[in-house]
């Protein structure tokens, strides 16, 4: 019955275009990958400054693995607490400027128990429609009342705060958004965070290794002291090129997260190699890695590439959402550009909103100029045969 069941439910996926399949690669995490014994050019990956696979990051685990092993062995407050986390610590702490850190196994645990622990019955969380699934999911562990209110539109956020009678406000958002590549109005958050009492948590999964002029995350790029936000997040398996995530915050903040997120206090540590894999990450992002630029100079040269060809892309980080709309537009423009050799996903609802299907293109540093002129090409003469003409849509733009 079970497993009659679940036929059911997958053959509705496949009916629908949404059914989903993995796809093994053979190689590195780079600019170039080999799926299935065929080399294509890598457009889908989060490995934005191309660290993931750097010779002084392999380097760097290699040397943690040989000095630590490769597990941490428990949970950081029984023995699985080395110096190489508190190392790891103090750099994201420094690289952020906050006074302090506290590591995570992962983004997604981070977001949970971040709002798992300053949520509960006596407060409410407000939270952008378009939050990333591990902040959805962080509301609903956080037994809160959630509000949700409309993408990056701080007058919304405004009226709901307003008029609420909650002792403890959360206003949670994604920095760069994941789907969209658009980032959120921080600077008004912040007014509302200060006027309303309201705690500020901000994802800068996106951020951190992306956005100018350092790549120190959001913050910074408004040019907004630290402690305006109350709780930074980010994670080490994006632009940083490893895995884990981490809060940067008070001393007074991480300090009552070691006592009482269970995410952190009932999960294994990070494994150390990891640790010292990102210990160099953010060593190099701190020196000013050329990559930051070049990632740049990469995004700015697709973007001309699509105006060139009538077809604008407005986006203000790495992220360039084409817009197709229907699945089988999507998964036809991305089967199409497997076959010329691209690899650019296309997404699909739940991760997306009904209609509005896309092709999710990053930029890497590690792109040559060739790769981005041949990726604009593509993109203009698919969407050309298929009829396609929306490309992005009006993104909140720094002022």
């Amino acid at each position: 019955m079970f497993l009659s069941d679940l036929d059911k439910e997958i053959a509705v996926l496949k009916k629908m275009g949404r059914y989903r399949f993995l796809r093994p690669l053979s190689t590195a995490q780079d600019a170039v990958i080999t799926i299935n014994g065929r080399q294509l050019v890598n457009f889908a990956s989060n490995n934005y400054l191309g660290l993931a696979n750097h010779p002084e990051i392999v380097a760097a685990f290699t040397a943690a693995a040989a000095r630590y092993g490769v597990g941490a062995g428990a949970s950081r407050l029984i023995c699985g607490h080395m110096d190489i986390h508190a190392q790891l610590e103090e750099a994201l702490a420094r690289l952020k400027g906050t006074e302090a850190c506290l590591t995570f196994s992962s983004g997604y645990l981070a977001n949970l128990g971040i709002l798992a622990t300053l949520g509960g019955p006596r407060a409410t969380v407000f939270s952008d429609e378009l939050n990333h699934s591990s902040i959805i999911d962080g509301c609903r562990l956080s037994r809160s009342r959630v509000e949700i209110y409309r993408h990056a539109d701080a007058d919304r956020l405004e009226a709901l705060l307003k008029t609420s009678k909650a002792p403890r406000k959360i206003i949670v958002t994604d920095s760069v958004f994941s789907m969209d590549g658009d980032i959120a109005p921080l600077p008004d958050l912040v007014a509302l965070r200060d006027r309303y009492g309201a705690v500020l948590v901000v994802d800068d999964a996106h951020a951190v290794g992306v956005l100018p002029p350092r790549g120190c995350g959001s913050a910074e790029y408004f040019n907004l002291p630290p402690e305006a936000i109350d709780v930074q997040m980010g994670t080490l398996s994006k632009a940083l090129g490893t895995y884990g995530a981490y809060i940067c915050a008070s001393k007074k903040t991480v300090d009552y997260f070691i006592n009482t997120c269970r995410t952190f206090i009932y999960n294994t540590g990070l494994p150390p190699a990891l640790a010292g894999a990102a210990i160099k990450a953010v060593e190099m992002l701190s020196a000013g890695t050329d990559l930051l630029r070049r990632l740049w100079e990469n995004r700015e040269s697709f973007i001309a590439e699509m105006a060139a060809r009538g077809r604008p892309v407005e986006s203000p980080s790495a992220i360039m959402p084409l817009i197709t709309g229907g699945d089988r537009e999507t998964m036809v423009v991305s089967a199409a550009l497997y076959e010329r050799g691209l690899f650019v996903h296309g997404i699909r609802p739940p991760s997306v909103p009904q209609g509005m299907g896309r092709l999710r293109l990053t930029l890497m540093a590690t792109h040559t100029t060739e790769m981005v002129r041949t990726a604009a090409a593509c993109v203009d003469e698919l969407f050309g045969e298929e009829g396609l003409k929306a490309i992005g849509k009006k993104r909140y733009k720094k002022s």
